[in-house]
């Protein structure tokens, strides 16, 4: 199972990707009309608007996935694990409840915007507010998933609770490779400081 949902999330990823190059080809197609030839495509600015709302709504579930959504942990790392285990559980089911409320949002405009069209592409507008389905199901899911997940592995909720950075990540990577000292360390540091400016 967990060999699916990690080819699944990739796809979600590369899905993202794609739509996130289609959007830029689009407003970059637009700017170059604009400019050189005084003209544009009304579709394209429509058609990007609706692609970044929807690779918003995409790349939110992937950050679900992976605890990477913005948020700060400094409080709750310092907690005693049972500690940790309630406020975790109770974030959780914060983000549970207002996902609920996504969904249940969603499908009142879903209902009220049946017959109404976007004004350059002619998209019903209830296609478009079905991505809330989507998003809001997916990471009320992966909540309440994450809730039961935290309860069954009692004695790791230390590193769950922790929040998710692709730097953090790359920093621990580079200090477990590394046989350096600490003094060594810093030193690399103030070196990559230097170039980078």
């Amino acid at each position: 199972m967990q060999k699916f949902m990690d080819k699944l999330f990739k796809g979600i990823d590369y899905f993202t990707g794609i739509l996130t190059g289609l959007m830029v080809v689009f407003v970059f197609l637009n700017v170059v009309l604009r400019t050189f030839f005084n003209s544009g495509l009304t579709w394209s600015e429509e058609l990007s608007r609706y692609l970044f709302v929807f690779v918003t709504y995409i790349g939110a579930i992937s950050a679900m996935r992976v605890n990477g959504h913005l948020g700060v942990d400094t409080l709750i790392s310092r907690m005693r694990p049972s500690i940790q285990l309630l406020m975790y559980t109770v974030s959780q089911a914060i983000i549970a409840c207002l996902m609920g409320t996504l969904v249940a949002g969603t499908h009142k405009m879903v209902l009220q915007n049946l017959e109404s069209r976007t004004a350059a592409l002619g998209i019903s507008y209830s296609l478009l507010y079905g991505i809330g389905y989507i998003t809001g199901a997916a990471i009320l899911l992966m909540a309440i998933s994450n809730i039961i997940h935290a309860i069954k592995h009692k004695d790791e909720i230390s590193s769950i609770v922790v929040m998710s950075t692709s730097d953090d990540d790359e920093i621990i990577a580079e200090t477990q490779n590394s046989s350096m000292s600490d003094e060594e360390y810093e030193k690399s540091l103030r070196e990559d400081g230097g170039k980078d400016k």
